[in-house]
């Protein structure tokens, strides 16, 4: 706890040490690097918000580093790199940072995973990147051997990948999540996130995961480590304060809530999580 107010405190002497130049210099001009959120931020599935592309252009034009750092565990970086490319954007897979690739580093500095199974509840992103580690993934039916139970985003969850997930954790098997956001941001409104999935797993097997996506510092620090910025230089922009925000106040790194995705301006007093600063969408960081 002490931890966390220091680094909430800290956040809010930045945002004064900050207000004489916010809103005389734009965004874009106050830091040298920049981590973005996808998903609420960006886009909305496969919609562009508006001016959201020509925010990351000039960027661009301006020579900024940036990475964008979702908590999606969906997909792969070559994915991501595809998806942006129809909507006009040229992005490298190295400018990506997601929180399967965050999870599958943490596994494999911190446990064994030759000759080790894994029972998945997750799309490709989880699937590829724990493959590339060395764990066997097994489906339902081989839960009962599983080393480890691993949960993200998962389309085609169901009571029997639950059930064997579930059994996994209660014999033993390691416990992690790639996140744990409630919703994802679609047109339609709000669908439910993976962290549905993980309370579901959580709430049967009385077990808490260990969770590499934000708002862990992990994926911030990895991100900063990418561009090879520190953390005074850079601004995290998201959309939900609970995981962007709080990553950002939990890794010493300035941050931007956009009111395009999930949080509120009421959400702000509600959850005590002070962002350093407040813009319409991401095309506010253009603006003075």
């Amino acid at each position: 706890m002490i931890t966390g107010l220091w680094h909430f405190a800290s956040a809010r002497k930045r945002v004064v040490e900050r207000w004489e130049v916010d809103g005389i210099l734009a965004l874009i001009d106050q830091y040298k690097a920049f981590i973005i959120d996808l998903d609420g931020v960006l886009y909305l599935i496969n919609d562009p918000i508006d001016g959201s592309v020509e925010a990351i252009r000039e960027l661009q034009s301006a020579g900024k580093p940036f990475v964008f750092l979702t908590n999606n565990s969906s997909s792969t970086p070559a994915m991501y790199t595809e998806k942006l490319k129809f909507m006009g954007l040229e992005i490298s897979e190295d400018q990506v940072v997601t929180s399967s690739q965050a999870l599958a580093w943490f596994i494999r500095d911190n446990y064994e995973t030759c000759g080790k199974k894994v029972l998945l509840l997750g799309g490709r992103g989880l699937y590829d990147e724990l493959s590339s580690i060395g764990l066997q993934v097994v489906d339902e039916d081989g839960g009962d051997s599983a080393d480890f139970v691993v949960v993200g985003w998962d389309r085609e969850f169901s009571y029997g990948r639950l059930k064997a997930a579930v059994i996994a954790v209660r014999k033993g098997a390691h416990f992690m999540a790639s996140n744990t956001d409630a919703s994802y941001p679609t047109p339609d409104g709000l669908w439910p996130g993976a962290g549905a999935m993980v309370a579901a797993v959580s709430t049967g097997s009385e077990a808490e995961p260990f969770v590499a996506g934000k708002p862990n510092r992990l994926m911030v620090e990895l991100a900063l480590k990418r561009m090879g910025a520190k953390a005074e230089e850079a601004l995290l922009i998201g959309d939900r304060i609970e995981t962007d925000i709080l990553a950002g106040a939990n890794s010493n790194v300035d941050t931007l809530l956009v009111m395009t995705g999930v949080s509120t301006i009421d959400d702000i007093e509600r959850q005590g999580i002070a962002p350093t600063h407040i813009r319409d969408s991401l095309k506010g960081v253009l603006d003075t």
